[in-house]
């Protein structure tokens, strides 16, 4: 969280900067309609022309100063600056998917700059109203920070008097020094104290300073993987969003938050602003040597997880013990799916068996690919031009209320016409 913005002023600026950048995209949307009428594809510059009227609401709305056209949801400090950052990076990735699609040769993909342009609406209704508990946060952490800042100033200011008393002593000349010696040795009494005073001072020292701390520290080489690792996994949890849930729900329209660590990285998703996240995905460091110690404590995390809520778990280590990995890949469980990751010997191992840990390996694997329900769609049309909800939930994961949550939206956004007479059958609009 930058302190150094005031939440009003960072709003403010990012509606501006947010204003400027659809300004943009709206004008490379333009060429790319031009460019798409060139290769005279019909569907594409259709699609096109209905995300240019999309993104021109949008620009409409955010060049409102109020708040109320984009929405008003509640939040803490924290959950406000993680939204405005989102709402700043959405529409920077759009502008950058449209000018790279006007850079190549090849045919637009329609559907990444829709899907864009759905998260960038999602932004606008998500955006976090600051109440006086929001301000009055802010300003309270705003002061334990200069608190701690002048507390950090004073340590310093002390380190640096007594290391330039140190020097001036060392630098001092011999006869003051021999000066001082015959001073003390006329003096024992004297001597006898200052020894007193040193171990008084010694024993007066509290005990977790004398006992160094000990800390779990990693050799170079595997905190160089771990680093590695976390990275690729924080770059896929940041630009992409799980579409299909453990029970083949479309979730791909809710919000999906992410939190990220040194050595972790963790995204959720909630129904509801109050509820519990019906999907965690969590990836951490975790070193267990013990086999029992391992079973015992997943057991324990399956028994915390409630019903209609799944969690995909990744513990990663250096190296794991070959019987804690043969069982890795025999457990399986209804709402919890188990994974460990090793980062000598790049491996990710889990039950490949079990349907949800195939869905959910690729937010723990270092496969950066996946194939997006849009793509899926566009292979089923290639394949066969027409299709039904079958085919989709044959291919995608989705279950039936799934796939028709997904292909109804695609329906309404006029990328796909039902051309069906008696049962519901699918093709690209044209």
């Amino acid at each position: 969280m930058d302190l150094e913005s005031h939440p009003t002023t960072l709003q403010e600026e990012n509606r501006k900067k947010v204003h400027e950048l659809l300004k943009n995209t709206h004008s490379r949307i333009e060429k790319l309609i031009q460019k798409t009428y060139q290769q005279k594809d019909s569907a594409a510059t259709s699609l096109l022309r209905q995300l240019r009227t999309r993104i021109t609401v949008l620009i409409s709305e955010a060049e409102k100063k109020e708040l109320d056209p984009f929405g008003s949801h509640n939040g803490n400090i924290d959950e406000f600056y993680e939204n405005e950052e989102r709402f700043v990076d959405t529409p920077t990735m759009l502008l950058q998917e449209v000018e790279n699609a006007l850079a190549t040769g090849e045919n637009v993909d329609v559907f990444a700059i829709s899907d864009l342009v759905d998260k960038m609406e999602m932004g606008f209704s998500h955006r976090i109203e600051l109440t006086d508990k929001n301000l009055s946060e802010y300003e309270n952490r705003i002061i334990s920070k200069k608190q701690a800042e002048r507390e950090e100033r004073g340590r310093e200011e002390k380190e640096r008097r007594e290391k330039d008393q140190k020097e001036a002593e060392e630098k001092a000349p011999a006869e003051d020094k021999t000066e001082m010696f015959e001073i003390s040795e006329s003096s024992p009494s004297e001597i006898k104290t200052s020894s007193t005073d040193d171990i008084e001072d010694e024993t007066s020292i509290p005990d977790d300073a004398q006992v160094p701390i000990k800390k779990d520290e990693l050799d170079t080489e595997v905190l160089s993987k771990l680093y590695s690792y976390i990275n690729i996994l924080e770059q896929k949890f940041e630009k992409q969003h799980p579409e299909v849930s453990y029970d083949g729900e479309y979730i791909a329209d809710k919000q999906w938050k992410v939190d990220l660590s040194k050595r972790s990285v963790r995204g959720s998703i909630k129904e509801g602003r109050f509820k519990t996240p019906m999907l965690i995905v969590d990836n951490y460091w975790k070193s267990i040597d013990d086999k029992r110690d391992i079973i015992e404590m997943i057991q324990a995390k399956a028994s915390t997880i409630e019903q209609n809520q799944y969690m995909s778990l990744c513990f990663i280590s250096s190296s794991w013990d070959q019987s804690i990995k043969d069982w890795v890949r025999t457990y399986s469980h209804q709402r919890l799916g188990f994974f460990l990751y090793d980062l000598v010997e790049d491996d990710l191992v889990y039950n490949e068996t079990d349907e949800n840990n195939r869905k959910f390996a690729f937010w723990h694997s270092t496969n950066g690919t996946r194939p997006k329900l849009t793509e899926i769609i566009d292979q089923l049309i290639e394949d066969e031009e027409y299709f039904d909800l079958n085919d989709v939930m044959e291919h995608s994961g989705l279950n039936l209320s799934g796939a028709k949550k997904f292909i109804d939206g695609l329906v309404r956004k006029n990328v796909l016409i039902d051309v069906g007479l008696d049962s519901p059958k699918y093709t690209r609009s044209k």
